[in-house]
């Protein structure tokens, strides 16, 4: 067995992520098996995790029906993860079966608890076929457990949760905000122009890309960059970001030519947005501070409030959030964005404007703060969005006017992430 084995290190990533409610972020940045990985064995190891989550569901009805004699959830929760880390493989990345069960099998000797169980994974693994998860076709929610179905159902209907559940099982392509020389960028670098200001790769080292050091362009998925199209800043402006990090909007903002000011609570988090705008070459006032209690030094023309949300309209990059979130984990966030749209309207002059916006299509957490906060404060009104706000999204204009980013609400390839957007204006 290889010194470092990347499934040995996916099973242990699994481990942090299924029963220890790690985020995958977290998994990939402590997990000392993960971070002795070099290369290829790296990025592997990472493809069957990410595989593995995206398909949960799935993926464990079908071990469940080839376990015999025993029940799949009783078994050591090493012996699951290494057959899910077997399934993914032969299931989702198309390993060549032979090589998988082998491989697999020989990783569970380096893993504690599955160590004595070579003999089950082998059978189980044996068992499996690379179109077994194509049974779950007609039912993408399969891929979540139950209770988050039955959440998701009654939030966005049978059809808006199916979507999100679709989405969910791809890798998301690489959007790229470009503010200037779109064209040129896109045809140096193989990319496709989608949205306003963004360019679409395939994939690619952020790194290593043309124009990364001179900073012509930030990572952003095109659906983030919509409520700043929202907002229109203009030269000239003051305009603040609220809940700024880690900066992708500040740097829309900043591009504008507005007069920038960008506040978050987090001090850490802060200093990753000045890292942003120094390597950009842009330029924005930036304040550590409690937006709640911040004492700003004037009103302003414009404000953007991006509020701390459950974040489930980024599942295709975070497949893990269905099965570590709990629901008094997403309750808690109403209250704390009720607050903030409050102190954000406080922050704002007379004539001017406001765009509340979540990564995430809950209703409680979107449409509903908005409508309590109109509903409370005579001095505000709803502008609405149009077709030429958001162009290849007008199909994701709500009824009332607002925005939605369902997958297929919109008129971008491979679709983005999930975005409620909201523009109110203060007499």
């Amino acid at each position: 067995m290889k010194k470092h084995c990347p499934r040995i290190a996916a099973v242990s990533l699994l481990t942090r992520i299924l029963d220890h409610r790690q985020t995958l972020d977290e998994a990939l940045s402590q997990d000392q098996r993960f971070s002795a990985l070099e290369g290829p064995d790296r990025g592997f190891a990472r493809a069957i995790v990410s595989a593995a989550l995206r398909q949960l569901g799935q993926m464990d009805m079908v071990l469940a029906s080839k376990v015999t004699g025993r029940n799949f959830e009783q078994l050591d929760p090493d012996v699951r993860n290494v057959l899910r880390v077997g399934a993914a493989q032969i299931m989702a990345l198309k390993t060549p079966p032979h090589a998988a069960v082998s491989e697999t099998v020989e990783a569970a000797r380096g893993v504690e608890g599955a160590r004595k169980a070579g003999g089950l994974i082998n059978a189980v693994l044996r068992k499996l076929r690379e179109d077994d998860l194509e049974v779950y076709d007609e039912d993408p929610m399969s891929v979540w457990p139950a209770d988050f179905q039955n959440m998701m159902v009654k939030a966005l209907g049978e059809e808006g949760a199916a979507q999100m559940a679709r989405a969910e099982r791809y890798q998301p392509p690489l959007d790229l905000t470009v503010p200037k020389d779109r064209k040129l960028y896109a045809e140096r670098m193989g990319g496709e122009p989608v949205g306003p200001t963004s360019l679409r790769l395939a994939e690619g080292i952020v790194e290593n890309l043309m124009g990364y050091e001179a900073g012509a362009w930030w990572v952003q998925d095109v659906a983030a960059t919509l409520p700043v199209h929202i907002l229109s800043p203009k030269k000239g402006e003051a305009v603040l970001d609220m809940c700024a990090a880690p900066g992708g909007k500040t740097m829309q903002i900043a591009a504008s030519g507005a007069e920038t000011t960008a506040v978050d609570r987090a001090a850490k988090r802060m200093r990753l947005v000045e890292q942003n705008l120094k390597r950009t070459r842009l330029t924005a006032k930036c304040v550590a501070a409690d937006a709640t209690k911040w004492d700003a030094p004037a009103p302003f023309d414009a404000v953007l409030l991006d509020a701390p949300c459950s974040a489930l309209g980024t599942l295709r990059r975070h497949p893990e959030g269905p099965w570590i979130k709990t629901e008094a984990d997403l309750a808690r966030f109403p209250q704390i964005q009720a607050r903030l749209i409050e102190a954000a309207a406080n922050l704002v002059k007379p004539g001017g404007r406001m765009v509340y916006c979540v990564c995430t299509p809950l209703p409680r957490e979107g449409v509903e703060i908005v409508e309590a906060f109109l509903a409370e404060h005579g001095d505000w009104s709803r502008a609405s969005v149009t077709g030429d706000d958001v162009p290849d999204f007008a199909n994701a204009i709500t009824e009332k006017g607002d925005v939605l980013t369902l997958p297929e609400a919109t008129d971008i390839p491979d679709g983005c992430d999930v975005f409620y957007i909201a523009r109110l204006e203060r007499r």
